[in-house]
């Protein structure tokens, strides 16, 4: 790669890139640093890499400098947080780095900036969460989700109170749990997606041995492309 060459990738790189040496001396960095930096420094640019990071992220100065080998990776794609200032007050700047040491005296770093795949993987784990609490505190109706071969992936602790723990549910299908034979689960799961949903009546016998009257709705999950990606399964216990 001729130096044109080398100056077209830093150029177009979508990370930000910085040569620095054991002193921290920065002797390159791409374009993306600035848009990445420029909150921290003027022009989003530093002379010494050392200096930015014992300010906001002494952390990586000390995993960095505390590596002996001559040559070799020091790090690969190490999350990191730091707090970037804004109009109103802050928020989080999340990165997600790797650190190579070429040579004695050359560095390189790459820092990827992350935050919205953070933001869209925090929001998806609080409504997971929210989703389990829900699950969790809803009495005499069993809610739980199949893969779309119909295998149980997920289950809740109202089943397990009415009909078999985890361990038992999970990676079954429904005729092994309830008391419905193959070829009705066949049918059921067919109705399910081609139509949308079915619902059915059965009797069952709970974890005591007692019977109770059951009603359960099977419901098939699409993606965006309409294909299914699983079924959605609300089973309600007694009247």
């Amino acid at each position: 790669m001729n130096e044109e060459q080398l100056l077209e990738f830093l150029y177009i790189a979508p990370v930000a890139l910085i040569q620095f040496d054991s002193e921290g001396m920065v002797k390159m960095a791409n374009p993306r640093v600035a848009q990445l930096f420029n909150r921290y420094a003027p022009g989003g640019y530093f002379a010494n890499f050392y200096s930015f990071l014992r300010d906001f992220l002494p952390d990586l100065e000390k995993e960095i400098t505390s590596f002996d080998d001559e040559h070799g990776q020091i790090m690969e794609n190490r999350r990191y947080c730091i707090n970037a200032p804004t109009l109103t007050g802050e928020e989080e700047l999340w990165m997600d780095v790797t650190v190579m040491r070429q040579e004695k005296d050359v560095y390189i770093a790459s820092l990827n900036n992350v935050t919205n795949q953070v933001q869209v993987e925090s929001e998806k784990f609080l409504a997971e969460e929210r989703l389990v609490k829900v699950f969790e505190a809803v009495s005499q109706h069993v809610i739980f989700t199949m893969d779309p071969s119909g295998l149980i992936d997920s289950w809740n602790v109202t089943g397990e109170t009415y009909i078999t723990n985890s361990e038992g549910a999970l990676g079954k299908i429904l005729s092994q749990i309830l008391p419905i034979s193959l070829s009705d689960n066949a049918n059921y799961l067919k109705i399910a997606s081609e139509e949308g949903s079915v619902r059915a009546q059965l009797e069952m016998r709970g974890r005591s041995g007692e019977k109770q009257p059951a009603e359960f709705c099977i419901s098939s999950i699409h993606d965006q492309k309409d294909a299914i990606r699983g079924f959605s399964v609300v089973l309600t216990i007694g009247n």
